[in-house]
């Protein structure tokens, strides 16, 4: 008689970013995380108006 297994695990392991930056990418770091910031609140601007309708 055949075994059907209808499950699977699926791990991942995630390493953070090397802690040894240099201060030059700090700039860049930085207007990223306003372009970030502005798509986040546009994204959330969006899903209001959704709701209003």
């Amino acid at each position: 008689m055949p075994v059907q297994i209808n499950e699977i695990i699926i791990r991942a392991v995630v390493n953070p970013a090397p802690a040894n930056n240099s201060n030059s990418s700090q700039p860049s770091q930085a207007g990223s995380k306003v372009a970030e910031y502005e798509a986040i609140q546009k994204v959330l601007e969006i899903i209001k108006e959704k709701q209003e309708r």
